[in-house]
């Protein structure tokens, strides 16, 4: 049994506003500069500020020294603002001692993936890791789920995806075949898919918790077991 952890929204949080949106607004930049802005930070390795203000200036036609100083904050700001999600550490904590081998797929960029490591050092000096912007891609794309079950050498049906969003997390690992948890921390940002859900208009995932902190082993082994409900402990 494998569980493969969103990060995000699912163990730690930030700001409302995520890094693109924080620089459209501060810039100004249309819709089309947003898209490729994101695009650029979650898919691409960045290795520090200088090479976001490279893109702000070349791309995005932002004045250097405004560009430079916002992608100095930012990158700092993204670095030490996220937090671990109330029952995170403990949940973790609880399917390392029940010995659940454990993997992380996120869509992220460098800075706050800082913060993970922060935050939870052993996992992420430890356990693998899927992450957007050194694999080039960003979920929902298959391709993504595709390569981690791939280089974990796992069968889709022995792996378990928890993550906060639907169509993000949910609907792309059950399309493979993988068990999902659907942690609904945010349910105000997951209201279109819920009503999907409740209404039969998408599948629902095999597991609903309001916090990650409600994530025992002993439900992942049950998702797993043939004809079993999951039950709280």
């Amino acid at each position: 049994m494998w569980v493969l952890l969103d990060i995000g929204s699912t163990l730690i949080e930030g700001p409302p506003m995520g890094p693109g949106k924080r620089l459209v607004k501060h810039f100004g930049l249309d819709a089309e500069a947003a898209v490729a802005l994101n695009r650029f930070l979650f898919q691409y390795p960045l290795e520090g500020p200088a090479e976001l203000a490279g893109f702000l200036i070349e791309r995005c036609g932002v004045a250097a020294e405004a560009a430079v100083q916002a992608s100095v904050e930012l990158w700092q700001a993204q670095a030490e603002e996220s937090w671990a999600l109330p029952g995170a550490a403990d949940a973790i904590e609880r399917l390392a001692r029940a010995g659940v081998a454990r993997a992380y797929i996120s869509n992220i960029w460098a800075p706050f993936y800082q913060g993970f490591e922060r935050l939870f050092p052993d996992e992420a000096r430890q356990q693998a890791n899927f992450l957007s912007f050194r694999m080039g891609l960003s979920k929902p794309d298959p391709r993504f789920y595709r390569t981690a079950l791939q280089r974990l050498g796992i069968d889709p049906a022995r792996a378990v995806m928890v993550g906060d969003t639907y169509e993000n997390d949910i609907a792309p690992a059950r399309e493979l075949g993988m068990k999902t948890v659907w942690v609904l921390h945010r349910p105000h940002k997951e209201t279109h898919d819920l009503v999907r859900v409740l209404n039969g208009a998408a599948p629902a995932p095999d597991l609903t918790l309001a916090s990650i902190g409600h994530l025992y082993p002993v439900m992942l082994e049950r998702l797993l077991a043939p004809g079993a409900a999951p039950e709280a402990p």
